[in-house]
């Protein structure tokens, strides 16, 4: 614990904790739009969606952890702030529901041959996938603002 009162009581080290936060954010939503976009048809026709998802696996992974393990930090640094919050409740069951989609939905859409589900399916699992991981963001973002 007291890594978590050194990073609460410095000055840098709640903002330091936060930019990795955002910067793991960043990375995993990087790497699920393009795959996101991929899926759905919308450039990179010449590689398959389930190379693409293989060749940003790591980007995906390594920017969940990074996101996750700083969000833990930030969680311990004042769990009271956090425990009231509507928005950090919504993003949380968002979190949630955001990993099991990615693992247990698109995954299987993804690795599927090209074809072999209809566009507009495809086109829908995207949105799902690309609104519920922006929406993990924009209730992040909302903790500061919404009570």
């Amino acid at each position: 614990m007291q890594l978590i009162a050194l990073i609460r009581d410095s000055k840098y080290g709640m903002p330091t904790v936060q930019s990795f936060h955002l910067m793991g954010l960043m990375i995993l939503l990087a790497a699920v739009l393009v795959v996101d976009l991929r899926l759905a048809g919308f450039g990179l026709a010449d590689v398959a969606p389930s190379s693409l998802a293989r060749q940003l696996k790591p980007w995906t992974l390594g920017g969940m952890t990074l996101a996750i393990l700083s969000g833990i930090l930030i969680f311990l640094g004042t769990p009271g702030k956090y425990i009231g919050s509507n928005p950090f409740r919504f993003k949380m069951a968002t979190l949630s529901l955001a990993i099991l989609f990615h693992f247990l939905v698109l995954r299987r859409f993804v690795a599927a041959e090209p074809g072999s589900h209809p566009r507009r399916v495809n086109i829908l699992i995207a949105c799902i996938s690309l609104t519920l991981w922006f929406s993990v963001g924009w209730a992040g973002r909302a903790i500061a603002f919404v009570p």
